[in-house]
């Protein structure tokens, strides 16, 4: 068996993982929803950057890594560790407050962005197939923001936003996985820490945590890891159509999280426009391998 295929069922395991462990993490926010989401965040990123400076230390690559940066890789790691620390405390805000349903809808409407940066930055071809999709998908969007009562379009908007342009950030990165984790790690130490003094004026744990409560706390770090490395190493070994569908895994989950956990109502309105982007996203994703098929059987 070739490099290239097990670098591809790698990959699939990967996205696969990395979408369901994202999909639930928001139980995981939610037993710690007695913090404050700053500080929730606070701790997400302070103990994310331990532990992957404890793993580059036992890889003995930390040095190698320092020395070997560009300013290249400063940028766009700075770039992507701003967006993913936006979209962690949006995240982490929804969970606790049960709006878990907008941010399965950010991450369904984030593939859409991938598609509007490909267009601008790349020149890619906008077939009339794909155009009037997604003008039924962007109409879909305005219709849950202007005409559904009950959803909090500020949620789901912010996440697809943060979450697409991460992706296709993700997507330029040179540094392998956990070296890109770890350069984004270090920026948000220090811009968390500055927002924390200044908005919440520190990072508290309320008494009576309690033992498990507190153990959960310290494995933030490797909640917030995990999904990400997972996410950065399929990135680099899949095509973006494959991650755009395989991505679809983790508003599914967060709708389903929604429903059982959290009791948020599905209304008609809800349904109908969530059916179009869903439909909408598979068609563009499976458009090219369609015409490949039915070239092929001419």
């Amino acid at each position: 068996m070739s490099h290239v295929r097990v670098g591809t069922k790698a990959g699939l395991l990967a996205a696969i993982m990395s979408n369901l462990f994202l999909g639930f993490s928001s139980l995981y926010w939610k037993a710690l929803g007695e913090l404050s989401s700053i500080s929730l965040l606070g701790y997400r990123v302070f103990i994310s950057m331990l532990c992957v400076t404890l793993i580059l230390l036992a890889r003995k690559e930390l040095r190698l890594l320092l020395f070997g940066l560009e300013l290249r890789d400063v940028a766009l790691h700075g770039t992507a560790a701003l967006l993913v620390a936006c979209n962690w405390g949006v995240f982490i805000w929804s969970s606790i407050h049960g709006r878990v349903f907008e941010t399965g809808l950010g991450y369904l409407i984030a593939p859409i962005l991938g598609i509007g940066l490909g267009i601008v930055f790349y020149k890619e071809n906008l077939s009339f197939f794909r155009g009037v999709i997604i003008f039924f998908i962007v109409s879909s969007v305005f219709f849950l923001i202007f005409r559904v009562p009950g959803l909090d379009f500020r949620v789901y908007l912010s996440i697809g936003v943060t979450w697409g342009m991460y992706t296709w950030l993700k997507k330029m990165a040179r540094l392998d996985p956990i070296s890109g984790l770890f350069v984004e790690s270090f920026i948000l130490t220090f811009i968390t820490a500055a927002l924390i003094s200044y908005i919440d004026g520190g990072v508290g744990v309320p008494k009576g945590l309690g033992v498990f409560r507190g153990s959960l706390l310290l494995s933030c770090g490797l909640v917030s890891l995990v999904p990400l490395a997972l996410f950065a190493f399929a990135a680099k070994h899949l095509p973006l159509s494959v991650m755009g569908l395989l991505q679809f895994l983790l508003p599914l989950t967060q709708f389903c999280i929604a429903s059982v956990f959290y009791g948020q109502n599905f209304t008609a309105e809800i349904f109908l426009a969530f059916s179009i982007i869903f439909t909408g996203m598979v068609f563009i994703i499976l458009e090219v391998p369609i015409k490949k098929l039915l070239s092929a059987e001419e």
